[in-house]
């Protein structure tokens, strides 16, 4: 079964739901998609703005879905999940089971399997997907790691990689990582954006009109991002990259120096693992 003919749920409205959403409505105009919120204008919002259809409830998504996205706040987690098994135990076989993806930060494969196998008491496995996208996939930019559980086939695995990549690039990578992808993709969008921040806010120190430090900040960053990632430049490391803008004695040299006297590797590690440690608390 492709994609088009699969009807794809979302419990959750927020924005990473939004991007998905965004993206999917983009590329598959035909695409089948179903949304519940608790908060009903969110819902009207999301239908307005992308053109989905919003239901009344968890088990309203569980019916009529064939694909669902657990799109909610990592401690909304299981009591979303005991309401859908409540909902599959009226279900008469397996084949009508949706495939559950869930993008809540923390929440283990094996603990959503354990919620259903409560109500279910495993008469029936589950497709369970992780998965931690950024918010870049607003933009179609996005950054999504992924992890399944056993019972997940090959096609499953194309259909959700499928869906993924009209909003984001995808790494499917095992769940061990998924604290550390948190902390690096996931929040890293907050740390390029306090970079930005950083350089507009220096921009205007100097004089610069502050729509003139955006536009040059804002396109240095993208410019770099597009270099790192072009054919051309993909193996080069970053430290040549680096000596490729630098001369001797030069300006660029001089704010090096600064960034190095900051330590400004040594705080973005910081950083990085700072999430890394938090991640590993939630739930």
């Amino acid at each position: 079964m492709s994609l088009e003919n699969r009807v794809i749920g979302f419990i959750g409205a927020g924005n990473m739901a939004y991007g998905l959403i965004k993206g999917m409505v983009s590329v598959k105009p035909n695409a089948e998609i179903l949304i519940y919120d608790s908060d009903a204008l969110r819902s009207n919002f999301v239908r307005d703005a992308l053109g989905v259809n919003p239901l009344n409830s968890i088990g309203e998504v569980i019916e009529n879905c064939d694909i669902v996205f657990i799109a909610v706040k990592p401690y909304s987690v299981e009591s979303v999940l005991e309401v859908s098994a409540q909902t599959l135990n009226g279900f008469k076989n397996s084949r009508n089971f949706p495939m559950f993806i869930s993008m809540a930060g923390g929440v283990k494969v094996d603990s959503m399997e354990e919620v259903f196998n409560r109500t279910l008491k495993n008469i029936f496995p589950i497709k369970i997907f992780r998965i931690m996208p950024n918010i870049n996939s607003l933009v179609g930019k996005g950054m999504s790691a992924v992890c399944y559980n056993n019972y997940v086939s090959d096609e499953d695995i194309k259909i959700a990689t499928e869906i993924l990549e009209t909003s984001s690039k995808v790494l499917v990578i095992e769940e061990k990582y998924f604290d550390a992808v948190t902390a690096l993709s996931g929040s890293g969008p907050a740390y390029i954006f306090l970079i930005a921040e950083g350089l507009i806010e220096a921009g205007v120190k100097l004089g610069l009109p502050r729509n003139a430090a955006r536009t040059l900040s804002v396109q240095t960053l993208l410019g770099s991002a597009v270099l790192l990632n072009s054919p051309e430049f993909s193996k080069t490391s970053t430290k040549d990259l680096k000596d490729m803008v630098t001369s001797p004695g030069g300006t660029t040299a001089y704010g090096l120096a600064k960034l190095e006297e900051g330590r400004i590797k040594y705080v973005l590690d910081s950083a990085v693992n700072a999430a890394y440690l938090r991640a590993k608390e939630l739930l």
